[in-house]
């Protein structure tokens, strides 16, 4: 059982580890990696965490809490184009900061069963519903003309491009490709958009499309 989840020691060890997985790749990496990181103990380690698995699934409940939290920015700001573009800018940085975890799910499934368990939970229910409640209110608010069907597909294309958008970067960009590589992913999101935005909102739409080219 995990202790003193808020100590200074804990959330040092969930930050050592994001590193070395997304540095290495979580499959070559240890618990004894993760305490010689930090120069302590792997007893001192254990006594947080029983497992690397602990580790990974805590790291995953901050990449959703991050994706969520970025929603709703833009569930706050959903009658500003800008705003929800800045959002969509966020977010994929946000990916890219928890870079090994979408690349690496699937195997991940296989050896932790209580992390797919949380991902059906947590990634299908909690974003897949704040995103079709953003998408919602761009219809109620007229800047996007979607039907029911349409929405709903939005929403999987739009969580199937911002996740699969991760596996087209290298492991340890630089800022500068990591800045034109969010840009491409903004654009993509956008013209996930482009068919329909209502002809009133077209010109904010396109300014901010712009922004990308």
């Amino acid at each position: 059982m995990r202790k003193s989840v808020q100590s200074e020691t804990f959330n040092k060890i969930v930050e050592a580890s994001l590193q070395l997985f997304n540095q290495e790749g979580e499959r070559v990496i240890t618990t004894n990696h993760i305490a010689e990181r930090m120069n302590i103990s792997t007893g001192k380690l254990y006594y947080h965490f029983r497992n690397k698995e602990e580790i990974i699934n805590e790291l995953y409940q901050r990449y959703v809490k991050g994706m969520a939290d970025q929603l709703s920015a833009a569930l706050s700001h959903s009658n500003s184009i800008e705003a929800m573009v800045m959002a969509m800018e966020k977010t994929l940085r946000h990916i890219w900061s928890f870079r090994f975890l979408p690349k690496s799910l699937p195997s991940l499934f296989c050896i932790n069963p209580q992390l797919e368990e949380e991902h059906q939970q947590l990634s299908r229910g909690q974003l897949n519903g704040k995103l079709g409640q953003l998408f919602t209110r761009l219809r109620e608010q007229g800047m996007i003309l979607v039907d029911d069907q349409q929405l709903t597909h939005l929403v999987q294309h739009f969580q199937m491009v911002q996740t699969g958008w991760i596996s087209t970067i290298k492991q340890n960009a630089s800022a500068a490709e990591l800045d034109k590589l969010v840009q491409s992913g903004c654009r993509s999101l956008m013209y996930l958009l482009t068919p329909y935005v209502s002809p009133r909102f077209q010109s904010p739409f396109e300014r901010a499309c712009a922004r990308f080219a």
